[in-house]
């Protein structure tokens, strides 16, 4: 399975550093949820398992909606190898009194487990724990959850409302899809009013769904902050009629049988005679059925559709619009009087819907400069939100909009996101440093860094000279930063000091910035070489570097020679001869 790497942080680490959110991020979170939420439904697909661990918020605020690993395609016949009749699937902690039951999860599922994360975000707890799944399962089932008002009396009583709508036990007194939750939160965002505050949302907490077994006792045990998803097996108990024991009387056991059957022929008259009544009754109202009619159940129509049909019946249409509310706008909700009921034709009935609110196309204003995307969007009458961030587009760019470009209601919100350009930084000090660390510095201060190298006689070979721009300058991130390398002591060409005086040399080479290195060697008595350099090295015109060290040979004359007499050096040419001589093989 191959997923999109969020970087950032689930809900639920949100949750556990910071405690509670505030009730408008809290909002704009959940708001951002039941988007996903609305798109995965409208293909068909209930997550079925939402709770913080499951919604990542990116460094930037991004959310998103994970693990859809034990969703259901809504038109499935079955889990199809996923779970197993009477199994409940999900985190007890959040699913929902049907999933608690055992029942088939639908969109409004979803809701009611995004409701218990809303709770959790502003109260810091979740509104329903014990010491087990199966405990838990039941107060979803049975149990109000203490009100927000009490748990958290600051959470603004709109909130309140929009959470206990989602809590409602029965599906139908929720929120009918994401989308009605996400509008009722963006009014609450904007500081209007919201839907929920005229619904029957606090109502409909105490709403008890179908009972469902008591949890088993237990052995105490410590509530974990966190549950895994998993499947619980349910418990089904045959009805109470089912459970009776019925015992057959025995043939002879009653002694007033006869006065049974007078009772059951009396009974039988009794009915007769009402069968009758009844027949009168319908036989009368057939001979007025001309003048009246029995009304059409249009509830669930759209307006328009809604009239037609009541006025092939002959009635006529009152109209009852409604500013807000959760149904569909132009969607008949309520009909007075109600389907089936009598009324003479020509009667009036009165048709509530919430009226459709004028819309206005939404152009795409991304890349735009902020101030032409404030007077595009303000010549539509639509309020304009901004947040900024960092990015490599010039500060003042429109990076994204919410919502997306297409058809929105007048006087709404937009949410621009916009570029404040690149960030800020010092140029670390990184002088006398090795290359390798002083990149390492500079790459992490969001700086990108080049070489070039230069001679120095003052720092070693390989280290930062200097940088350009230099030290503690104030770059934006992503500035080039040269860096100026050692590459060791200048190069001098070594001088010629051949034939020169020991003295003169010593003075040519160290003017040149080197070091001597003096070696004697012997040369005949009276040579015009004793005192002056007969050899260097390196050779003259050699490149070395300054400091480094040029070898030169200085002749030595030999001390002169000493004069002997013929007869001796005869004798001694005898002698050597003589020892030559001897020496022969």
């Amino acid at each position: 399975m191959v997923m999109e790497y969020v970087n950032g942080r689930s809900l639920a680490d949100i949750l556990r550093a910071d405690g509670t959110l505030h009730p408008q991020r809290a909002a704009d979170i959940a708001s951002d949820v039941a988007a996903a939420l609305g798109f995965a439904h409208r293909n068909g697909v209930v997550h079925r398992d939402v709770k913080p661990a499951n919604i990542l918020v990116s460094s930037t605020g991004a959310v998103k909606v994970a693990d859809f690993g034990i969703a259901r395609a809504m038109n499935a016949a079955t889990e199809q190898d996923l779970t197993q009749a009477g199994a409940v699937m999900g985190t007890a902690t959040y699913f929902s009194p049907e999933q608690a039951q055992g029942g088939n999860p639908d969109p409004r599922s979803d809701l009611y487990s995004l409701g218990i994360v809303m709770y959790e975000m502003v109260a810091g707890q979740v509104p329903f724990q014990g010491e087990n799944p199966v405990a838990i399962a039941y107060q979803q089932v049975h149990d109000a959850p203490p009100p927000l008002s009490e748990v958290a009396p600051t959470v603004p009583p709109a909130y309140d409302a929009i959470v206990g709508k989602l809590l409602a036990k029965a599906p139908a007194a929720r929120y009918p899809s994401a989308d009605d939750l996400r509008s009722d939160l963006r009014r609450f965002r904007e500081g209007l009013p919201v839907a929920a505050v005229a619904g029957a949302g606090a109502a409909a907490l105490t709403t008890m769904a179908p009972a469902v077994p008591p949890p088993p006792p237990v052995a105490p045990t410590q509530m974990v902050a966190s549950q895994a998803t998993r499947v619980q097996p349910t418990e089904v108990r045959p009805p109470a009629a089912a459970r009776t024991t019925s015992v057959p009387y025995a043939q002879g056991e009653s002694p007033h049988r006869n006065g049974w059957y007078v009772l059951g022929g009396v009974l039988a008259a009794l009915l007769i005679g009402i069968g009758g009544v009844i027949l009168y009754n319908a036989l009368k109202d057939d001979s007025s059925s001309a003048d009246t009619v029995a009304v059409v159940n249009v509830v669930g129509m759209p307006v328009d559709q809604a009239k037609q049909q009541l006025s092939a019946q002959g009635l006529q249409v009152q109209d009852d619009p409604q500013e807000t509310g959760t149904t569909p706008p132009n969607v008949v909700f309520a009909q007075n009087p109600a389907a089936s009921a009598k009324v003479d034709k020509g009667s009036a009935v009165k048709l509530s819907y919430v009226k459709a609110k004028a819309q206005v196309d939404l152009p795409n204003v991304v890349g735009q400069n902020l101030q032409q995307a404030q007077a595009t969007l303000q010549q539509l009458g639509l309020a304009v939100q901004t947040v900024e961030q960092e990015a490599t587009q010039p500060a003042g760019t429109v990076l994204a909009q919410d919502p997306a470009p297409g058809k929105v209601d007048a006087s709404s919100s937009v949410k621009l996101t916009v570029s404040k350009g690149v960030g800020q930084v010092p140029v670390p000090n990184v002088n006398g440093l090795d290359v390798v660390s002083a990149t390492s510095q500079l790459t992490g201060a969001g700086l990108v860094v080049k070489q070039t190298q230069e001679a120095s006689e003052r720092v070693q070979t390989g280290s930062v000279i200097r940088t350009d721009p230099g030290a503690g300058q104030t770059v934006a991130k992503g500035t080039t930063v040269t860096l100026v390398v050692s590459s060791g002591p200048p190069q001098v060409g070594v001088p010629m000091v051949v034939d020169q005086t020991e003295s003169a040399a010593r003075d040519a080479l160290q003017a040149a910035g080197f070091l001597v290195a003096k070696t004697d060697v012997d040369v005949p008595y009276n040579s015009t070489q004793a005192g002056t350099v007969v050899a260097q090295n390196p050779p003259a015109g050699t490149p070395a570097p300054k400091g480094s060290t040029v070898s030169i040979t200085v002749g030595r004359a030999l001390p002169p020679p000493t004069t002997t007499s013929t007869s001796t050096t005869s004798t001694t040419s005898t002698t050597v001869a003589a020892t030559t001589t001897t020496k022969k093989p």
